[in-house]
């Protein structure tokens, strides 16, 4: 799945779908499947606290 710059989900035509969020594993990384276990700790951290940003930012809308 692949993600913009605010964690939006983007569909088969490259745009966002509103209200659709993913941070983690589910978005592929950089990583891939031969990563070590602590090396996405950072990337869960930084794209999972801007996911509840952009997520928390669309409720207010």
């Amino acid at each position: 799945m692949k993600i913009n710059v605010n964690t939006e989900v983007l569909g088969a035509s490259g745009e966002p779908i509103p209200g659709l969020f993913a941070a983690g594993e589910v978005t592929g990384g950089i990583h891939g499947g031969n990563r070590l276990g602590g090396n996405a700790v950072a990337d869960i951290v930084v794209f999972g606290r801007q996911a509840g940003q952009s997520a928390a930012a669309y409720c207010d809308k």
